[in-house]
């Protein structure tokens, strides 16, 4: 399996479609797009989003991590662009179990009801991201994908595979911070596994998520019509 990112401005672009469901169906493409952050889009990768009808582009990284590297599609006339600040998710867990944790905190943000709003009303295709599309963009790609009743296998697949997109981006981290578990930053079976674990325990279902961050039972309905 070739590793290329849809986009040449970013490591970890990709497509929520083409994901098995629980009941034998397989979700569309060009609906959802999971990203890092395209810092410095060509123009071949404005051309391939508005050919694809992804205009509306969610920024979850902090304000500080916006300013050090600011995403450039911002500047696009022809692009909406949101910037939904998440600071959960922003820094590394002090170790492999408290991941998942970190998660949870991540679907609990104060700034997640506004995120996953645009998700399910926008009326173009969708492409959201945090730094390195791992933690945070992997949260609400997880979410996504639990309301369109994805296997959960291929949940955690399309999770993990974020280690051999960002793999130069990883070890490049990993040289300078020494003192960082591996485990801890690569994209493990068990983070995911473990954050879908609690979110089950917590909500039992993403349209009782929806409903306890302040939204409706309605917004998994919208995702799932259109990812479906």
């Amino acid at each position: 399996m070739m590793i290329k990112s849809l986009l040449s401005s970013s490591y970890n672009t990709r497509d929520l479609g083409g994901i098995r469901t629980t009941d034998g169906r397989v979700t569309a493409e060009n609906i959802y797009w999971r990203s890092d952050v395209p810092s410095d889009p060509s123009k071949a990768d404005k051309e391939k989003l508005l050919s694809r009808n992804i205009t509306s582009i969610i920024d979850m990284r902090t304000v500080e991590e916006a300013e050090k590297a600011p995403d450039m599609l911002s500047l696009a006339p022809e692009f909406r662009y949101y910037h939904f600040p998440i600071v959960e998710g922003s820094g590394v867990p002090e170790s492999l179990e408290a991941v998942p944790h970190s998660y949870l905190n991540i679907a609990l943000a104060e700034k997640m009801p506004y995120v996953m709003k645009v998700i399910a009303e926008s009326e173009s295709g969708v492409l959201f991201h945090c730094t390195a599309g791992k933690d945070r963009t992997g949260v609400v790609s997880a979410i996504i994908l639990m309301a369109c009743m994805a296997e959960r296998e291929s949940i955690v697949n399309d999770y993990v595979i974020s280690r051999e997109y960002n793999k130069k981006r990883l070890e490049a981290f990993l040289a300078a911070h020494p003192e960082v578990d591996r485990n801890i930053v690569l994209a493990n079976e068990k983070s995911m596994n473990g954050f879908i674990d609690l979110f089950t325990e917590r909500f039992g279902s993403v349209e009782h998520y929806f409903e306890y961050i302040g939204l409706t039972a309605g917004h998994a309905e919208m995702i799932r019509n259109k990812l479906i």
